[in-house]
């Protein structure tokens, strides 16, 4: 049986840009919550 070390690399190149996606889409709705508490503090001044 030979290794396919083609497949391999796509499908880790594909898993790594899934969760490269994954932590920026965490990072954005973090972000995006701290936009909201800030416009807050400042509407309350």
């Amino acid at each position: 049986m030979e290794i396919n070390y083609e497949l391999i690399i796509i499908v880790m190149l594909f898993v790594i840009l899934m969760s490269i996606q994954f932590t920026l889409n965490k990072i954005y709705l973090i972000l995006k919550e701290i936009r909201q508490i800030l416009m807050l503090k400042k509407n309350k001044e």
